[in-house]
């Protein structure tokens, strides 16, 4: 089995529960990333990096200065299409796609695994005449986004005569009540993996006399944004009667001061170990740390970067579906955050949510329906 990530450790968590559903099944499996692959192999899989010179922000510069109408796509709501993006998501798959198609006629796999954007995994399925299984990543639709990828990478097309194929099965992220339109394959459980941790000699135990609310961001987006984008956040957090953990990796965050009495630094953390003693988190929209706090049981407030239109389609699941809400960074206050612990709606909605989900074909189940239906 080969499984083509999307080089950014958000997109890979999506996929490490499937790829050990298959290999505690008793398959062979071998994960093909580029940027991430040490931590991707601490997953306990074997990791091939296809692109060892990959760097996302030359990457970025150059597509903003190629295709300026991403720049104009960047500042309106995604609207469920996400062909806008397709000539940056082709510069991503066209870095990826020399050793991949390297390894895949090495190793010949009987099955392709990839998540939504990586069309290098649909583009060596259709190479070799194997199945593939799409991975969701929210509720935004796939449509001719691979298509659109593909026509940016014509060269490749003509070179291995290759004719993109459909997916023989695509597994959603969300479950039915957070999906805003219809399906596009069968639903699956989340089960929360973002690498381990040696956690002490007891469980992390929540403050005794008041709530506790995780903060995390995407490394990336605040590598990008820089750390001033949090400063209106913690500033309101010192207003509020909780206790905030800030849970952003090794990001220094010495430009915003001294941080108020109730706001505290934490290093690399197993996010499901750190939310399910929280009461609530903020977060950028990311797809797994949506999931992760849905399968914890605790409301949800996405404190949107609005130059990210991908994480439109996923705010606007988190409301519909009632287990939390969105605002605009730069706008969050105290009271939004003292609504996130105290509001009993979210809470209850939350939890029949939560109920959905955990109801829904575990990982394991779901490897041994694609052994019966695809083999």
């Amino acid at each position: 089995m080969l499984f083509c990530s999307h080089p950014a450790v958000g997109h890979y968590f999506q996929l490490v529960q499937l790829a050990w559903g298959f290999r505690a099944a008793g398959h062979d499996v071998i994960v093909a990333i580029a940027d991430y692959a040490e931590t991707a192999a601490k997953a306990g899989l074997e990791v091939v990096d296809v692109a060892p010179d990959f760097d996302l922000p030359t990457i970025a510069e150059r597509v903003n200065r190629d295709h300026p109408e991403m720049i104009e796509a960047m500042s309106r709501p995604l609207d469920n299409n996400v062909e806008a993006f397709a000539a940056g998501l082709a510069a991503v798959n066209r870095e990826l796609m020399e050793r991949t198609v390297a390894l895949a006629d090495d190793w010949r796999p009987d099955l392709v695994v990839y998540d939504q954007p990586t069309t290098v995994g649909l583009f060596v399925a259709g190479r070799l005449g194997v199945p593939a299984v799409q991975r969701n990543l929210g509720s935004n639709r796939t449509k001719k986004m691979h298509q659109a990828i593909a026509g940016y990478l014509a060269d490749f097309v003509d070179r291995y005569e290759v004719a993109l194929p459909e997916p023989a099965l695509t597994l959603e992220l969300f479950p039915p009540s957070m999906l805003l339109f219809e399906p596009e394959g069968w639903f699956m459980r989340w089960v929360s993996y973002s690498g381990g941790g040696v956690l002490g000699d007891r469980l992390p135990q929540p403050p005794p006399d008041r709530p506790r609310v995780a903060v995390t961001f995407g490394t990336a987006e605040l590598q990008a944004l820089g750390v001033e984008s949090l400063r209106p956040l913690v500033a309101a957090a010192g207003t509020v009667d909780a206790e905030f953990v800030l849970a952003v990796g090794d990001i220094d965050l010495g430009p915003l001061g001294a941080l108020p009495p109730n706001v505290r630094l934490a290093g690399w953390t197993p996010m499901y170990a750190l939310l399910r003693t929280c009461a609530g988190v903020v977060h950028h929209g990311g797809p797994a740390t949506t999931m992760t706090a849905l399968e914890v049981g605790i409301p949800q407030l996405v404190a949107r970067n609005p130059m990210d239109p991908m994480q439109y389609g996923i705010c606007q699941a988190i409301e519909a579906s009632g287990i939390g809400f969105q605002q605009d960074r730069s706008t969050v206050d105290g009271v939004l955050l003292d609504r996130l612990v105290s509001d009993p709606v979210l809470r209850a909605r939350t939890a029949e949510v939560r109920a959905e989900m955990l109801a829904l074909p575990t990982p394991a189940a779901t490897v041994a329906r694609i052994e019966r239906e695809l083999f």
